[in-house]
Order: C-alpha cells, then structure tokens, then sequence
C-alpha cells in the first residue's frame, strides 16, 4: 500500500487520516471517476456543473483562457466549492502561465532557457507559472519537460526541451519544480521514458525511445532518478516503447506485444515504480493521442490503470470510459487493491498542497486582486531579461552584422508564419503567433522604432531583375515563425509560391539576415543565408530584443548546440 508519510507525499496525521476517510467513503462510481482527468472543453458553467455532479472527475486540465481569466477564476472557485473531492486544475505551462492563461507571461522555452546556460531561467519559468496560474485557481502544471533533444528532427520538442546536456536537463527540471511548488503548484515531470531520440510525434504514432539499458540510465535514468529523489509529486507516462529495458524487464516479451509506457506493466510497475522507486502520482499523456491506439481504447482504458498509472488524461466518450473502466474491475483486470492504491495516490497529491485543508475552510476563491500578477511587469521584465540572454546569432559567414540602420535603412521584410497544418489552435493556449498579422505587426514595429525603412516583400514567380531589386532594398529580413502541434511530424518551412521571389536567391547581391523564433533547425531549409538568428518565442519583447541586436545595438549573447547545424556540412557557410 501507498507510504503516505513518505516521499513524496509526507503527509501528517490529518492529511493521512483525511485520505483513508475519503478513500473509504467513496462510492464504486465516484471510485471510478477519479481516475480521470479531462479539460471539458467547450463546456459552459452551467454544463461543467451538471457534468461534475454525474461524474465527478479526479483533475480538470483547465483552459482559462477560453473563459477570461475573472470568468475563469469564479467558475474554478465555484466548483471546487461545490464539490465533495476538491480538484487538481491543471496548465501546460512548459515555458509559463501563457500555456493556460489569457495573457499569461510566456517566460521563456526550453530552448530559450538552454541558449542562456542558465538553470535560473527554468526556476523563473516555474515561479512565474506559479504565481499566475495559481492566481486564477490553478495548482497543478504539465511540466517541466525532461525530454532530452537527441535528434534534430524531432520537431515536437525541439523548443519544448532544455536541450541535448542531460545534466542542464535535469538542473532545469529541479530549478522549475522548485520555483512552481513556491506557490503550491504541483509540477508534472514528462514525459517518461523520454522523447527526443527519435522524430515521430505521440500525437500522431506510438514512439519509440531506442537506448540501451546503459545509455538510458546515464541520461534520462539520472534525470528522473534526481526529480525522484528530491520529491517530485507527478510524473507523466507518455506512448513510448522502451525497448531495451521492457526486454531487460521482461524476456520473454516479443517486440510485437511491446506497449507504450502509460500501458506497459514493464516501464510503469517495473523500471518507474521499482527501479527508481518513484512512488507519488502517475498519469497518463492524452489517451486522444494515436500513441495510445495501440490496442482497442476498451482494453487500454483498464490497463492503463492496472500497469501502475493512477489517472487517465483525455475522455473520449465519458459514459463508454467509465464503462470500460468498471469492466477491468469486474474482470479483474484492475485489482480493488490497486484501484485503492490509485485512489490514494490522487488524493495524497491534493493532500500534500492543502487542498483538504482549504476544503475545510472554503479558501478556494484567489480574489480579483491576485489577478493583477497575471502579466505584472516584473515577469515581463524577466523574460525579457530571459530573450536579452537568449538572442543567439548562429552564423554570420560574410560579416553582414550588424546592420546599421544610418546604412541599411531600406529593408525588404518577408514573414512566415502559422501553426502548420492549421492557422489557428483550437486549444486557446500557448506560443501560437496568432497568425501572420499579429507578428508581422510586432516586427515592422521594432523595425521602425530602431530606425528602419522597412516594406513588405510581395510574393510572386516573377524575380525581376538583380539591379533593380539592389535599387530597392539595402538589406532583406527574413523572419520565419512557424509552429506545430499534433499534425505532421516535420516543420520545414512553406514558401507561397514555387520557386518565390521571396525565397533567398539574392543572398549573393544584398545583405541577407534569417530570423526564426522558434523552430530552431531552419537552416535544413534554408542553408546558404549568411546570417542567421536563434530567437526562440515571438514575444514583443523577444522581437524587440531581436531587432536590437541586428542593428548593433546589444551584443548577442545566446549560445547554441551543434544540432543547429541539422548534421550537414552546407549549413555552416
């Protein structure tokens, strides 16, 4: 059974006493529902009641910025109030409370964070997110993320994860841990066994991290084992095969019954549970993911649950969820000891930050004045600091930089920009530009405040001739800022036209400088620009920093990996 004294719960007398009484309280149905978490989006309040008294959920992975953050707050507030289980509300807040908040401060990425060689600015990242979030009601974070970037063409970590060092990793993911739990916000280390070795996306296929048993351990074995040791509340179990160790763990298991982490009794029971003794909350990643759909969603609902996880992230259909849980009960699939032992972990998560106690005494409302933290001008402040030490000037093969404005004044500006496969998030959330206007706005901006005589290049198959675009422009910008999320496993760059007058085929005739603020592997496409730019967010302030720089205003100062150089001997010149 759950040592609810122990880490990493180190629950006292009352908060033990409190969850074996809730435990044993609980109906078989309720028993079940806490098992799940789901944001239930598109829900107004009204129906976010009616749904909670019928099936009253474990956590709520909360989007606040698709109700305004006062809204927010009051419903968050409300249904706590109402319910008999307090909830975990949660935010993917991987680089800030941006991630779940209407102009929440985004502080800085992971790979922003690993530009500057400096853990601190994952403490801000997690202090910050604390601060915010837990201002509207929030207490739960999907983060940090302790994927490690091993393969250049992952696209789905690439800004997501501190980088290719898996000791930074790991000084990152305590810094933020340590910065979240100041404001009683739980963090969510993800996503185990550990993305970045090779390039598909969870969203879209089960992955597959390759390691030896040896390299493993020394990597992202170290990174988990000292989030562990130190107390680290949530671990997310994501849909990767870990085929070296569930060999090692089971040898009798055939690579055609392998199953992702958040389904194997191998990664979870064996090598999460009993090699690294981690023995707080386990959860799964969305079960909307392919990465799940491995096997029918009937089975896999139970197993998820008997393999060691204790909460299932992402409802599909509620009634037929529930349902299908309630059948790995009566199989026997899901023990009623190990459905006990769920059941305690989740409740001695919300234990462990008080949230019995502020049951008890309805201190679950923040105030409308804690929301003045939300976008407060000393977190701005940080992360601008954060993009003054990030900016990273990758190459600058011909010497263009820095431009002067007193000489280069005209500038052609062409932008790329959008979620590729899709122009819009649908989630409300996070370091999505808001398309092409938004940005191109922000950078015309910066260009004018610093002197320039910036014009939007048009598009067109029609080149011209050399001199008279000479005659134009003294200087050509690029700024690429192109995003992706669970729709194609490669970000490359998308040119209007075939063969487009804006593409970089006048390198050779006037100064060219590329910008990307985020993706950071752009040269694959992009290769023979003499000058190019590592900014990581498109945050005004980033813009601006950005633009700084290139006018030779402020040194650069960001470091970079060799991944930038994406493994060909052509990007570097």
């Amino acid at each position: 059974m759950v040592d609810l004294r122990g880490n990493p719960f180190y629950l006292d007398e009352a908060g033990e006493r409190w969850v074996k009484e809730t435990e044993a309280a609980m109906t078989p149905h309720e028993k079940v529902c806490q098992l799940f978490a789901d944001p239930l989006m598109g829900k107004s309040r009204e129906e976010l009641i009616q749904f909670l008294e019928e099936y009253p959920l474990a956590a709520i992975p909360f989007r606040a910025a698709l109700y305004g953050n006062e809204e927010a707050q009051d419903i968050m507030a409300e249904l706590q109030e109402r319910a008999k289980i307090p909830y975990l509300y949660a935010g993917n807040c991987e680089s800030g409370p941006n991630g779940a908040l209407k102009g929440g401060t985004l502080v800085a990425s992971g790979a922003q964070v690993r530009a500057t060689r400096d853990a601190r600015y994952a403490y801000e990242v997690g202090r910050i997110t604390g601060s915010e979030t837990s201002a509207v009601g929030y207490n739960w974070t999907f983060g940090p993320v302790g994927d490690i970037y091993g393969n250049w063409r992952n696209s789905l970590i690439n800004t997501r994860a501190y980088g290719s060092d898996p000791q930074f990793v790991s000084d990152c993911v305590e810094a933020y841990n340590k910065g979240c739990m100041e404001y009683g916000v739980v963090p969510c280390l993800k996503h185990f066994p550990g993305d970045g070795w090779e390039e598909r996306d969870q969203h879209l296929a089960i992955s597959n991290n390759g390691l030896t048993c040896e390299e493993w351990d020394e990597t992202y074995g170290k990174i988990y084992q000292t989030a562990i040791d130190h107390g680290v509340l949530s671990i997310m179990a994501a849909h990767f095969t870990l085929p070296a160790y569930q060999k090692k763990l089971n040898p009798q298991l055939e690579e055609r019954d392998m199953k992702p982490a958040c389904l194997s009794r191998e990664l979870i029971g064996g090598l999460l549970r009993g090699r690294l003794g981690f023995h707080g909350l386990v959860v799964t990643d969305q079960t909307k993911m392919m990465g799940y759909y491995g096997m029918s969603r009937f089975d896999a609902i139970p197993l998820s649950i008997a393999c060691g996880c204790d909460m299932i992230l992402g409802i599909n259909d509620i009634e037929e969820d529930v349902e299908a849980m309630k059948a790995g009960l009566k199989s026997g699939i899901v023990t009623e000891e190990r459905l006990t032992e769920a059941i305690y972990r989740i409740l001695a998560c919300k234990a462990a930050i008080g949230l019995h106690r502020r049951k008890e005494s309805g201190s679950f409302h923040p105030g409308k004045e804690a929301l003045a933290r939300i976008g407060c001008r000393e977190h701005l402040e940080t992360a601008r600091e954060a993009s003054q030490k990030a900016v990273t000037l990758v190459k600058n093969t011909k010497g263009q930089l820095p431009l002067s404005p007193e000489v280069y004044k005209k500038i052609g500006v062409f932008v790329l920009s959008g979620n590729v496969g899709s122009l819009n998030s649908s989630y409300g959330q996070g370091v999505q530009s808001g398309g092409s206007d938004q940005i191109t706005e922000r950078i015309l901006a910066a260009l004018k405040k610093y002197g320039y005589e910036p014009e939007l290049m048009v598009s067109s198959v029609n080149k011209g001739k050399i001199a008279d675009f000479k005659a134009r422009y003294d200087a050509v910008m690029i700024f690429a800022d192109i995003t992706s999320f669970a729709q194609t496993n490669s970000v490359r760059l998308f040119w209007p036209h075939p063969m487009s007058s804006c593409y970089p085929w006048y390198i050779h005739d006037v100064p060219t400088v590329f910008t990307s603020f985020n993706y950071t592997n752009h040269l694959v496409d992009v290769a023979r620009v003499p000058a190019f730019i590592n900014a990581y967010n498109d945050t005004s302030e980033t813009v601006d920093e950005t633009v700084k720089r290139i006018a030779g205003l402020a040194p650069f100062e960001g470091k970079y990996d060799e991944d930038v150089w994406c493994g060909m001997w052509d990007t570097h010149f």
